[in-house]
């Protein structure tokens, strides 16, 4: 018995204004920005912006329903990501422009000590962003 698997697409096209383009997804649509030294206005957010974004959102849906699945009253889930990198290597300058680090920190309100490990177990497992930002480079997460 095979599984079928998930797919999600997103696409990305250049608006009028250098440096900006128009996200699609699912019907939806999103304007980013690059950052200023690649030209960019810099008033929606950049992709790497983006990315932290998504980690920190699926961070946060992962903990609300596996909560849920494990009976945990989970009165709120509070999440930041942060991510350092050396943006010289965007602008063509001879350096790796990955993340050398990204910090995702959680704030689990209704919960103890073993509710809140259960739930970074269940993050650390079950979440597709995390997961795959986590097998290209560290991810340190710690509770608020």
């Amino acid at each position: 018995m095979s599984t079928t698997l998930a797919t999600a697409s997103a696409g990305s096209r250049l608006s009028n204004e250098p440096g900006r383009a128009l996200l699609a997804m699912r019907g939806q649509h999103l304007v980013t920005d690059s950052p200023p030294p690649l030209g960019g206005p810099n008033e929606a957010p950049n992709p790497v912006e983006l990315l932290l974004a998504a980690l920190a959102a699926c961070a946060t849906f992962v903990c609300e329903r596996a909560a849920a699945e494990m009976g945990i009253a989970l009165a709120g889930v509070s999440v930041t990501a942060a991510g350092d990198f050396d943006p010289r290597g965007v602008c063509g300058e001879p350096f790796d422009p990955r993340f050398q680090a990204i910090r995702l920190r959680l704030a689990l309100d209704g919960v103890d000590a073993a509710q809140a490990d259960a739930l970074l177990h269940a993050l650390r497992t079950r979440c597709p962003v995390y997961t795959t930002l986590a097998r290209a480079t560290g991810i340190e997460v710690s509770l608020a």
